[in-house]
């Protein structure tokens, strides 16, 4: 696990009198990025599990030409429901951000970039980002505030 821990010189400061601020929320800026990274899979994760989407999505699939569509449809929306709820708790933080990285690789490399590079708007630029996000979780772990952490053991 990483430890967030940052030193904040007030000398290096542009606005000194902001040190104290820097300081004391330094540590919370980790765990804001897992919440938001998590949070942004759970309505449509959610919506593929309790309002139909699954079915949905396996359309989608099958126009893509993949493999058992309904497989593959469930998992993604496993993924993107409790796997992420798992991140955004910080509880198995690595698996479940490598989960999550894998499927964003397989979106961005395997589906989106056969489009180019910007269609659709915020297509493979964010399936890269929250690939890259999730892949960072896995090197540093659920950090100083997750469940990883609380219980003293973690993947």
């Amino acid at each position: 696990m990483i430890d967030e821990a940052t030193e904040i010189d007030n000398g290096q400061l542009i606005v000194p009198a902001l040190g104290g601020l820097y300081r004391g929320v330094a540590p919370l800026a980790y765990v804001l990025i897992r919440v938001a990274t998590a949070v942004s899979f759970l309505p449509v994760g959610y919506h593929g599990l309790f309002h139909g989407g699954v079915l949905e999505l396996e359309k989608s699939i099958t126009a893509l030409g993949f493999p058992f569509p309904y497989a593959w449809g469930w998992a993604v929306m496993v993924n993107e429901s409790i796997v992420a709820t798992l991140l955004l708790v910080g509880l198995f933080t690595r698996p479940a951000a490598f989960a999550i990285a894998v499927e964003m690789a397989v979106i961005a490399f395997g589906i989106m970039i056969k489009h180019g590079l910007f269609w659709p708007v915020h297509g493979l630029e964010v399936a890269l980002l929250l690939g890259l996000v999730c892949f960072g979780f896995v090197l540093g772990g659920g950090g100083r505030y997750s469940l990883d952490h609380l219980i003293g053991r973690e993947f």
